[in-house]
Parts: C-alpha cells; structure tokens; sequence
C-alpha cells in the first residue's frame, strides 16, 4: 500500500469493562476506502492492537487500547470527537444487488440530510433503508426504515432492537422519495414534541400507542 495515501480519522473513546477503550470510527454507509485503511493498519501496528470489528450500525471499533495509550492512539488515527454523529444503515441496493428495486445509497443519503436537518431529538436515531422487501438494511428494527418496492418505498416509524424488540409501525405504503422524506419529517415532529428525554421513538409509541402516531402523521 505504499502509493495509498493515509486518511485522517474522526474517532469516539468508549471504555469496556474491563478497563481498556475501544474507538468507534464513524463510515459512511459502511464505506472504508484504501486510504482509511491505511492510517487503521499502520496504527494497529504501531500500538500492536489486534482486534478491528464491524458494528450493526456499519462503523468500526478498534478495540482493546489501553487507558494510557488511548490518547495516542487517536492522535494516530486522526481527532477525538464526543459523539459520533447520526449514521443510516443502508443495503447495496439496486445496480448491485441482484434483488434490489431501489436505489437504498443515494435514498439513505436523503433520509440523513432530514435527520440532520431536523434535529435536535429527545435522544438517538438509527435509521436503516433497504432496496428490496428483503430489507438487510434492518428496516423493520430501526426508528426509522425505509424498504424498496417497485412501486416506491414503504415507510416505517418506531422500530426498536434494543431490550424492548418491536417492529416499526407502517406509516406509509409505495411513496415517491419526496413523498417518503415528507413524511418521515412529520414524524420526526411528532418525535420531537411529544418523546421523553433519553426516550428512543419505540418507547414513545409504546407509551402513547401506534394509533397516536397515525393520527400525527395523516
């Protein structure tokens, strides 16, 4: 890799139990070019770190870094940021994947400028879209799904996969892009003036029932 060029990374410190920190290097829909490779590779060498894991949410940890090293580390890999900032959880979708009917990468870089756009919230929001019915973007577990069909996207609202698990509820049926973020806008709203503080969208529907959400978003 010696014509690759090293990339700068952004990096989340979290520390495990047993006293070391693992750091969540945000991608974006699970892209890692040669070049953040590089700067990873060359960092795990240089601090003789072994372990390099893919989360659900399609980022990395590098884990097991000591407390003492930690600091290091991320001057190594690029800057320390506070939070990671909000993903979306997307399939290969059409082009790629055989079964796909939607064009799931550029609809989830979409439904990541509403989110932003809309924000702040009671608390996180993971988001995944998928371009086919066979939804391996997790559409149905996430606060915010979105799946492929060929007559648009269905929209669903409320999914969860944390320790309550429920389905999102379905807020809408074969949408147009615009008509889908529109949508999703409104429910965001409804989110945002009605959820707890550290209350996920899942738990606000459990509370307040999927009837209330329909109503808000008609």
């Amino acid at each position: 890799m010696d014509n690759v060029v090293a990339e700068s990374l952004v990096a989340m410190p979290v520390e495990r139990k047993d006293g070391t920190y693992a750091l969540r290097i945000p991608l974006s829909q699970g892209q890692f070019t040669p070049g953040m490779m590089k700067t990873v590779m060359e960092t795990m060498a240089k601090f003789d770190l072994t372990s390099l894991r893919v989360t659900t949410g399609q980022r990395l940890n590098l884990e097991g870094i000591p407390k003492e090293k930690l600091e290091e580390v991320i001057s190594s890999l690029g800057t320390k940021i506070e939070k990671v900032p909000p993903t979306v959880g997307v399939c290969s979708g059409v082009g790629v994947c055989k079964f796909g009917v939607q064009d799931s990468r550029a609809m989830g870089k979409k439904l990541l400028e509403v989110v932003k756009a809309n924000g702040p919230y009671p608390f996180k929001i993971k988001s995944g879209v998928s371009g086919c019915k066979i939804a391996c973007g997790f559409s149905h577990v996430r606060d915010i799904g979105l799946v492929g069909t060929p007559k648009g996207w269905d929209v669903l609202f409320g999914g969860g996969a944390a320790r309550n698990v429920r389905a999102g509820v379905k807020i809408g049926t074969r949408l147009s892009e615009d008509e889908a973020l529109a949508l999703i806008e409104k429910a965001l709203d409804f989110y945002k003036e009605n959820g707890r503080k550290r209350e996920r969208i899942s738990g606000l529907v459990d509370r307040l029932g999927e009837e209330a959400l329909l109503e808000a978003v008609k």
